[in-house]
């Protein structure tokens, strides 16, 4: 079989699950898994597929299969830390997204909930920088300037925080999260008007 005709096989997965039917899609991945058993993008679709459903910690041995299969898959990395992120096994997801980070830098989702990781853990500045480079990658990254002024509201830099979230809310004028977040720290800063 050409790799053409696997990743038409593939696709057909992929169809089944932007249609809805992931079950069938699981199937459909594990049983090309038992054809292909060194292919690590079918590890991390199924692990996506898994995930989708909630079934966690099957999606968690589908991305570390992945990346053992390839150690070199950056997005491998990032599903496996989204996953142990969701598992609020934060360490291991910090590790996670830090090779990500180390086989492609320029990766802003990364950075980003490395950031958010970070936040939970108190190391407001790791944060704080782990934002800055999400948006440095991508200048319109909504949700990093939004976590990026939650995160300088917390390190009491309020002026610096209203400006993020505002910068969010010009980027996504409809972000509701990033509008409350405003309105938390204009209360903190009694600008309740």
């Amino acid at each position: 079989m050409t790799s053409e005709s696997l990743q038409i096989k593939i696709n057909s997965v992929i169809a089944l699950y932007s249609n809805g039917q992931i079950k069938k899609a699981i199937v459909g991945a594990v049983a090309l898994i038992k054809d292909y058993p060194n292919e690590a993008l079918l590890y991390n679709i199924n692990g996506a597929f898994y995930q989708a459903i909630g079934q966690l910690n099957e999606s968690v041995k589908s991305f570390e299969k992945a990346v053992t299969i390839n150690p070199d898959y950056a997005e491998a990395h990032y599903n496996l830390g989204v996953t142990l992120q969701q598992l609020s096994q934060f360490e291991a997801a910090m590790k996670s997204y830090e090779q990500a980070i180390a086989i492609k830098h320029a990766y802003p989702d990364a950075h980003n909930n490395l950031g958010a990781i970070l936040q939970e853990l108190g190391q407001l500045g790791a944060a704080v920088k782990s934002y800055e480079q999400a948006i440095a990658i991508k200048p319109d990254y909504a949700d990093a300037y939004n976590n990026l002024g939650n995160a300088l509201r917390d390190l009491g830099q309020m002026d610096a925080g209203v400006k993020s979230l505002k910068k969010a809310i010009a980027i996504k004028p409809d972000y509701a999260q990033a509008h409350n977040n405003l309105g938390v720290s204009f209360q903190e800063r009694s600008q309740v008007d």
